[in-house]
């Protein structure tokens, strides 16, 4: 799962050569591509932005996908612009939210967070190079303890830490 604005789909047998799933003939975009999709005109938006939500602007992969026996869980990133997006969320705010693909059908989306499980809301996530950012980019599992690792306000790192 990878892309900037929108995100699509690629496979690769050897981790190092990889095919960006397309759309099929006479398929249509979810949403009216922008941005870098414009350059991509024919990839296959498996995860697209929404209108009147928090993703409302941009969605970005956020760490590497996780096989789980639910399905494939990503995290990501999204941008929120009030006059299309949450009203109650400012200008640009960068949060966090998950979507649960199908382990057998990568492309089918089964479940979406309807809200964010992450915002900014310490002052060095809320001010910075770019106010309003948690990026969330790692997750690692150590010791019966979760570390998420993520930007904050393109100005630090840090981690979130959650005990199983």
């Amino acid at each position: 799962y990878w892309g900037d604005a929108q995100i699509w789909l690629a496979t690769s047998g050897d981790l190092i050569h990889w095919t960006p799933l397309e759309m099929a003939p006479g398929e249509k975009p979810p949403v009216p591509l922008r941005a870098q999709a414009l350059t991509l005109p024919n990839l296959k938006v498996v995860l697209p932005t929404r209108a009147g939500k928090f993703d409302s602007d941009l969605v970005e992969s956020g760490p590497p996908a996780m096989l789980t026996n639910q399905g494939i869980r990503l995290i990501y990133n999204s941008r929120n612009v009030p006059a299309i997006g949450d009203k109650s969320l400012p200008e640009g705010t960068y949060t966090a939210a998950q979507a649960l693909f199908d382990k057998d059908d990568p492309t089918k989306l089964l479940q979406r967070m309807d809200t964010y499980f992450m915002r900014p809301d310490k002052p060095y996530e809320k001010t910075g190079q770019v106010n309003q950012v948690v990026f969330l980019e790692g997750l690692a599992r150590f010791k019966s303890k979760w570390f998420l690792y993520y930007g904050t306000a393109d100005s630090k790192i840090a981690v979130a830490t959650r005990t199983e």
